[in-house]
């Protein structure tokens, strides 16, 4: 956290202590502030710096930020923003605000706008900036580069360029260090890149990040059906919605809705509260199928000494499972919506192998604890650890091909897999290991 600033100093003075701030400090701290130190700190930045700060900040503190501005400077920071992180910022807030902000901006800009926010959100073009520079495949060398340094606007992409012929179709690229360095006498085709990655505006997002990921590209066009440039994805972009999508996909492990730092305890207890009731009726269902091995547990005690262990390793396995599946599915390694028998082949290989091999360790460690440690039974050691082999193995086979297959039907039937993870999966699989322990016990000391 940055050092608190003295709005005791002059404006002079706060100046130089916020010229060497960056934009994400000066927005962590920004909220902290009280309205009359937030008035001055907003007027004292100048609005390049500002323009990145607002970037940085939640939806609310933007509302708040523009609130606080003058008309000409809100002006100047709506026109600065790029057009995808403009985009992001009306999206944010309400419909009844949206129209206000649309009017501060250029025809131009609102127009491009109120394009990008027709798209749905999970194509590739909801994430497009249009703030990118095309030249003709006609221009010499020295044409590209004058187009280059009179037309580019401060919020251009520009280390990219996008060569287009006379219908306007992308026929390849150049880097601008590739243009910069390039003889004057030169022609474009000559340094340009005619076989290059894109997406259309149409394709997924999960597509674009492919491709960039893919082809270690620091950006791609995106196109429409006639093969016109409408935008371009950064790699900065795809950096931002594979934070979004992991943070989205860990809320949703632990069956959390959009998790906000600025909710309430009591918001925050409203959106797990739920989710824990249904975890805590699936643990009574367990309660209540374990009842039927109320016999069991009356006269073989010692089995509950044991049960940790067989829930634990069930738990890791699955776990595992369960992971690499929802890895491969978001990576697109499998065949579309169909269920990859190689991959549960794999799974349950791996799990059959690991479930053997910790299940025979198990058994020696039960047997040498009993030898050690003698309980009031007549249980030899041997049986127990025998028993408890028995079960540790049944049950990490099971929880790893509920792992592979539970997340694989979500995929299929167009739901997202990561849901089946956090307690729903856990108590899944507790259910299962549980029934499986004490029915092997019932069978062999009743």
């Amino acid at each position: 956290m940055i050092k608190r600033l003295n709005f005791k100093h002059s404006d002079e003075q706060l100046k130089k202590d916020l010229k060497p701030l960056f934009a994400y400090d000066l927005a962590l701290y920004y909220p902290l502030c009280d309205d009359l130190e937030k008035k001055r700190l907003i007027s004292l930045i100048h609005i390049d710096k500002l323009t990145d700060m607002f970037v940085e900040l939640d939806s609310e503190d933007q509302i708040d930020l523009i609130n606080r501005l003058e008309e000409p400077r809100k002006k100047s920071l709506l026109r600065n923003l790029e057009s995808d992180d403009l985009k992001e910022f009306i999206e944010d807030i309400d419909l009844s605000l949206q129209p206000d902000m649309m009017a501060l901006l250029s025809k131009v800009k609102a127009k491009t706008i109120s394009l990008l926010l027709q798209y749905d959100e999970d194509v590739a073009a909801s994430i497009m900036s249009t703030d990118f520079l095309t030249i003709s495949i006609d221009d010499t060398i020295k044409e590209a580069t004058d187009h280059v340094i009179k037309d580019s606007k401060e919020t251009d992409y520009i280390d990219t360029l996008f060569v287009i012929d006379d219908d306007k179709r992308i026929v390849g690229l150049i880097d601008l260090k590739d243009l910069i360095m390039a003889r004057s006498n030169s022609s474009l085709k000559k340094i340009m890149i005619d076989d290059f990655q894109f997406v259309y505006d149409q394709e997924s997002i999960e597509k674009a990040i492919q491709t960039v990921v893919d082809y270690d590209r620091n950006v791609i066009p995106v196109l429409d059906s006639d093969e016109h440039v409408i935008g371009i994805v950064t790699a900065d972009d795809i950096f931002d919605e594979i934070i979004d999508a992991t943070e989205d996909d860990y809320q949703k492990m632990a069956l959390l809705n959009d998790y906000e730092s600025s909710s309430t305890a009591f918001e925050r207890t409203k959106q797990r509260l739920p989710w824990l009731m249904i975890a805590v009726v699936l643990n009574l269902l367990t309660a209540s199928l374990l009842s039927v091995f109320e016999n069991t547990l009356q006269t073989v005690t010692i089995i509950v000494f044991f049960q940790p262990l067989i829930l634990g390793m069930a738990g890791n396995i699955g776990t595992q499972a369960l992971a690499v599946t929802i890895l491969g599915i978001n990576k697109n390694e499998f065949d579309g919506k169909h269920i990859p028998k190689d991959h549960v082949l794999k799974e349950m290989l791996v799990g059959l192998i690991n479930s053997a091999l910790l299940g025979f360790a198990a058994f020696l460690f039960v047997t040498l604890f009993l030898i050690l440690f003698p309980s009031q039974t007549s249980i030899l050691p041997y049986q127990m650890g025998l028993v408890v082999f028995g079960a540790m193995m049944a049950s990490m086979f099971v929880s790893s091909f509920l792992g592979v297959i539970i997340p694989m039907m979500l995929h299929r039937h167009d739901q997202d897999p990561s849901s089946a993870s956090g307690p729903l999966m856990t108590t899944l699989n507790d259910i299962v290991s549980l029934v499986i322990y004490f029915s092997i016990a019932t069978l062999v000391f009743l």
